[in-house]
């Protein structure tokens, strides 16, 4: 049986093969010439791109808004796929989980690793399944693939930020490093392009580490850094006006706080360092129920709200639901489902 990441990269070849108007076009007379022309026509016919956009907290509507830029794990795809040459620049943001057709798409679809239509010349770069038990991102999985298809060389610095963009994707950071954001890389990485990123790595083998005076300076974020710092005094505070409000309820994942109308801004990072979950919920538009370690009884929650069940399970840590139909519950009905 051959390996999850031998089946990626064949599926990811798959793209270029189909592109190629004759396959006289990779005709070779050593395999290192072959694996150059592969890799040149790689790098010319991988072009259209598609990545999750952001659904962030739109106060206009005070609801959820697709939004032109990606997370971390998005950003570092592209920017792997620029370091291994390909043109990543016509890149159109989509909404978290959807596919666009007839292009490349990553860290949406709902698929673990890589598929491809040929029928379609669709692809998919993905790790957000429901049944998907597996730690990685779309980062890791588009990394391994230009390795194995050798349009890109590994490194330990490299390595080191594709770890780190995992983690964080799959919130294995300790969530009391919150507390201390402001003086770690965990803090600012979103400030940071991916080439200082990768620098950081370099000298660096952990994200836990803190940055020294001299860094901030290079790096250009002491500023950002003082804010991070205040964003993380600021949430703590929330928390405890929020939980003094009966905003905490104890359900069977533990206590959960409750986030309505984008109270807490910074959501999950913050409510990990003192509880076991959160519901963000905006009244008959959208949620997210994230938990901490335990997984989700979808089984339970489908069972008791039978027609009115919306959205989608992830991964047993979230529930979510921003599609266009109003909602069919209230934020009661979706507290008394966690219980």
């Amino acid at each position: 049986m051959e390996s999850k990441e031998f089946a990626n990269s064949r599926n990811a070849a798959e793209i270029t093969l189909n592109k190629i108007g004759s396959y006289d076009e990779l005709n070779a007379l050593t395999e290192k010439e072959g694996d150059e022309r592969f890799s040149r026509k790689t790098r010319e016919l991988w072009k259209e791109f598609a990545v999750s956009g952001v659904m962030a907290y739109d106060e206009e509507s005070g609801g959820r808004k697709l939004q032109p830029y990606t997370d971390l794990d998005g950003r570092t795809t592209i920017e792997l796929l620029e370091k291994a040459g390909i043109d990543a620049s016509d890149i159109k943001y989509i909404k978290p989980g959807t596919v666009e057709e007839g292009r490349i798409n990553f860290d949406t679809g709902d698929k673990l690793g890589v598929s491809y239509d040929k029928e379609t010349d669709t692809a998919i770069f993905d790790h957000h399944t429901s049944e998907n038990k597996t730690i990685t991102s779309s980062a890791e999985i588009m990394y391994n693939v230009l390795a194995d298809l050798k349009l890109l060389e590994r490194s330990e610095s490299l390595d080191r930020t594709v770890d780190f963009v995992t983690k964080m994707d799959n919130r294995l950071i300790p969530q009391a490093e919150f507390l201390r954001s402001g003086k770690t890389i965990i803090g600012v990485q979103r400030h940071l392009d991916f080439n200082k990123l990768l620098s950081y790595f370099t000298k660096h083998e952990s994200p836990l580490d803190e940055l020294t005076p001299e860094e901030f300076e290079d790096y250009g974020l002491r500023e950002v850094a003082e804010n991070q710092q205040k964003i993380v005094d600021d949430a703590m505070k929330k928390m405890e006006s929020m939980a003094s409000e009966g905003k905490v309820v104890e359900t069977e994942y533990g206590k959960i706080l409750i986030n309505e109308g984008n109270e807490l801004r910074v959501g999950a990072s913050a409510a990990y360092v003192k509880y076991d979950g959160i519901v963000n919920f905006t009244p008959d538009k959208s949620f997210a129920v994230t938990l901490k370690e335990k997984n989700i009884d979808s089984e339970k929650i489908r069972e008791k709200l039978g027609d009115k069940f919306q959205g989608k399970i992830i991964r047993e840590k979230m529930w979510i639901y921003n599609d266009q139909e109003p909602l069919k519950i209230d934020l009661t009905e979706l507290i008394e489902c966690l219980k």
